[in-house]
């Protein structure tokens, strides 16, 4: 998926904020600790006529304060640090699948949403994909190896799908490819390039061979009134006449 569409749909990110608002504070900090040291040092001449005890006194307390201040400065920042680290971890786990890299289930949904507005529903393109023979993979060779074709399966369509359109995982063994200003051409050519990309996969014999079951439906043919509506086809389609790559 590309990310400018995490840039319009995620939410504001509390810890970054929370980042920023602290730095500039800091910032103000140092600022006002510089103007009050040069200020002290412009009417030093006053402070020399304070007797030597008090003097000496008050410029331990000085010292101390700035060193605490440093100090509280370094921790800050610190601090700061691994929170916005948590941030971004915490936001990479609530879009992306942590299996596969894509786009999570939450993602699409997002994504789909962003679909109804009119000058996108018009001419939007819904692709949904299935790996068909992952159930022979998982009970015949195990999970894991069932997890390896899906992970090769979403890296392929990741690569495929960058100059097309928006993919995700939509669940286990379901994924999802949205298009703008779609036509027949650009699924055709879409399909073509995934189709050669599994073919070279098969070729190599990693592991066990990838089959690939899809529905594909356009809204310049259908005229659906929500993006629902256009999933929710796609869905019928892939459940009555599923289609294979070839």
């Amino acid at each position: 998926m590309k990310p400018e569409f995490y840039d319009r749909s995620k939410r504001v990110n509390i810890y970054n904020s929370i980042y920023i608002y602290k730095v500039i504070s800091l910032v103000c900090l140092v600022i006002l600790t510089v103007i009050l040291t040069i200020l002290f040092l412009k009417d030093r001449a006053y402070f020399d006529e304070v007797p030597g005890g008090r003097q000496h006194a008050f410029m331990i307390v000085v010292a101390v304060c700035i060193i605490l201040f440093v100090i509280s400065i370094l921790l800050d920042f610190y601090i700061l640090t691994r929170t916005a680290s948590i941030g971004r971890r915490l936001n990479k786990m609530a879009f992306i699948d942590h299996l596969t890299g894509l786009p999570n289930r939450y993602s699409c949904d997002l994504l789909i949403s962003s679909f109804n507005s009119p000058d996108r529903l018009e001419k939007a393109g819904f692709v949904l994909m299935q790996i068909a023979n992952l159930g022979n993979v998982n009970q015949d060779n195990g999970h894991d190896n069932g997890n390896w074709l899906i992970t090769e399966f979403s890296s392929i369509l990741e690569d495929v799908s960058e100059n097309y359109g928006y993919a995700g995982r939509n669940s286990g063994n379901e994924f999802i490819l949205l298009i703008e200003n779609c036509d027949s051409t650009a699924v055709e050519m879409f399909l073509l390039n995934l189709t050669k990309r599994i073919h070279g996969y098969n070729e190599m014999n990693l592991g066990s061979p990838m089959e690939v079951s899809y529905s594909k439906v356009l809204n310049c043919d259908e005229h659906k009134d929500s993006i629902s509506d256009l999933v929710s086809l796609g869905y019928r389609k892939i459940r009555e006449m599923p289609q294979t790559l070839l």
